[in-house]
């Protein structure tokens, strides 16, 4: 019976430990422009870099405001960590929301959300 549950806690530890890596494993963001909570001028595009490489393909990247949705260029990678949008046109002041999604090497889509103001 004690060799049972001894395999029992083996097990429980290895799962533990497997879902601990797989968790890191997901694009993090490690940066982004304009960054969280600042107080910019109207920015030309939104870049944001992450931990690990990723796939333009499944990558987004939308910018919300006072006015509604602001329009975007398409999103393209500028590194293997780096993906950026341009904004259409000038941003009016106020607040603004941007809301991304990504997938790393891992397949994972992982999506986020931080804002910004323009003075």
């Amino acid at each position: 019976m004690k060799k049972a549950l001894s395999n029992v806690g083996l097990w429980v530890a290895a799962a533990v430990v497997a879902v601990g890596v797989s968790a890191d494993a997901h694009a993090k963001l490690k940066k982004s422009e304009p960054a969280e909570g600042a107080s910019v001028a109207s920015p030309k595009n939104v870049q944001l870099w992450f931990s690990e490489t990723l796939d333009p393909k499944l990558s987004k990247i939308a910018v919300s405001g006072g006015s509604g949705v602001i329009k975007m260029g398409p999103v393209h990678a500028t590194s293997p960590t780096s993906i950026v949008a341009d904004v259409a046109g000038p941003l009016s002041s106020g607040p603004y929301s941007v809301a991304w999604q990504t997938a790393g090497d891992d397949g994972h889509v992982v999506k986020g959300k931080y804002s910004f103001t323009v003075k």
